[in-house]
């Protein structure tokens, strides 16, 4: 695949006025009038373990933003997700026209816009809808994005079409506060699709909201995860994900969730040498905690309660080449592993010496046991631990990954292997001749690798009898 890298300028015009750019302000609270949460540009520049961030408050029990879960329900439109057929024929297509010129009010009335293009609108009265409607003809993800233009609180929600029925399904939607765009995805089938711009709080003659919408056919499996509704739940395990930026809207959400206080580790690694990257952390609020630059790791202590991580690419992205988001939920770094045990299948386990010192025999499914120490010999607890080995035959690499345990202990299995070619003997007193390969065996802890109280494995091919 020819690489294809969008690097994106200042002078995108279709982009005017939009601040999808801009980093995400907290959830509007309609208690007090006033943003909860602070822009990340006007943070203390203060960096803790490489984390730039604000004071950290206790997580709220309260739900994602500032709404509640039944205001959110209240908003789906029963008439058009449940029980109104539509026909297709019925909608406006115009490709310039403004919901300021069509009553698109309704789905009846829907503005066509096509994929990768931008059209605008107003809400005259709190409450009111703006619909449009978009076509997807192979099986793609389709993102939109709804700038409000003013201080007001507009939520997006894409519909899917059923031609059989008439019936309009909702499949995505976005509901932040006040003041926020809007963004959503969906791994659409050929169809057509509704978007709907409707008001929860507020109106503007005077300021127009602007709706684009683009198709993207490169994205990853974790997909949709644009906003925090549809966000990679990673609950409480240390993890590991490798994803792409499919287009220059695009942004990766994933949600953690600690039990307890604990320390919180981040890594974001972006090996291309075109595509720029950020990584963003919210409470589950919605409220900014602070940021962290692409290849750099941080670490922060937080409190019990949900969060929320945004990858996005602030300038440029790279499509071909995926980055990695990692977090552990560790007090240090891992320096060293100590191997205690190894079983395998076959009859051949134990730690023996064919002459080359003593190693640990395997053949083709192993479990590796073993305990993980930071520098000055402390344990390490929920630290990840990766093994890999490298077969003599096709020089084939194999590895796996686990986390350790409140005491630092870990154990990790790689199956399958393939089997030895036998370029070593062994004579067994005379009884049998035992052929073998001496392989090395290599431990990492993220993205570096640790030292270990072994390097190598005799690897069983077979013996002969005398």
């Amino acid at each position: 695949m020819v690489r294809r890298v969008i690097v994106l300028l200042g002078a995108l015009f279709f982009m005017a006025g939009l601040t999808w750019a801009l980093p995400l302000h907290a959830a509007f609270s309609p208690d007090d009038g006033t943003a909860a949460g602070i822009k990340l540009k006007e943070l203390a520049d203060t960096d803790l373990g490489g984390i730039h961030t604000s004071a950290i408050p206790a997580a709220s029990a309260g739900k994602l933003g500032s709404k509640s879960a039944s205001e959110m329900d209240e908003k789906v439109l029963l008439d058009s997700s449940h029980n109104r057929l539509f026909s297709i024929t019925d909608a406006t297509y115009s490709n310039s026209a403004t919901a300021a010129t069509y009553d698109n009010t309704s789905p009846d009335g829907a503005i066509y816009i096509a994929p990768g293009t931008q059209t605008s609108g107003y809400i005259t009265a709190e409450g009111e809808s703006r619909w449009f409607l978009t076509n997807v003809d192979s099986p793609l993800k389709l993102t939109a994005l709804m700038n409000p233009g003013a201080a007001v609180d507009y939520d997006l929600s894409l519909y899917k079409l059923d031609e059989a029925t008439g019936i309009l399904t909702r499949v995505s939607y976005s509901q932040k506060g006040n003041g926020q765009y809007e963004q959503l995805s969906h791994v659409a089938d050929p169809g057509y699709y509704f978007v709907l711009v409707q008001s929860y709080v507020g109106s503007d003659t005077l300021n127009p909201f602007t709706l684009y919408v683009g198709l993207s056919d490169s994205y990853d499996a974790n997909e949709p995860d644009d906003n925090p509704w549809f966000a990679k739940n990673q609950g409480s395990k240390t993890f590991s994900s490798s994803q792409n930026i499919d287009n220059f809207l695009d942004e990766d959400w994933t949600k953690i969730s600690l039990p307890r206080n604990a320390p919180v580790r981040l890594l974001l690694n972006n090996p291309s040498a075109y595509g720029e990257y950020r990584l963003d952390l919210y409470d589950a609020n919605l409220n900014s905690l602070g940021y962290l630059g692409q290849n750099s790791q941080g670490q922060v202590q937080l409190p019990a309660g949900d969060y929320y991580i945004r990858v996005w690419a602030p300038s440029s992205f790279d499509l071909t080449t995926p980055y990695t988001l990692s977090v552990s939920y560790q007090a240090a770094d891992v320096t060293r592993v100590s191997i205690t045990n190894i079983t395998s299948d076959g009859g051949v386990q134990g730690f023996i010496n064919y002459g080359y010192g003593d190693k640990w025999r395997i053949k083709n499914n192993i479990t590796i046991s073993g305990r993980a120490f930071d520098a000055s010999g402390n344990p390490v607890a929920n630290a990840p631990v990766t093994a890999a080995l490298r077969v003599t035959i096709n020089q084939q690499i194999f590895q796996a990954s686990t986390t350790t345990d409140s005491q630092g202990y870990f154990s990790v299995s790689l199956n399958n292997l393939t089997s030895a070619a036998g370029n070593y003997s062994y004579y067994n007193n005379g009884l049998s001749i035992h052929y073998y390969d001496i392989i090395p065996i290599v431990f990492f802890s993220g993205d570096k690798q640790v030292s270990a109280n072994i390097d190598s494995l005799y690897h069983f091919a077979y013996q002969i009898r005398a």
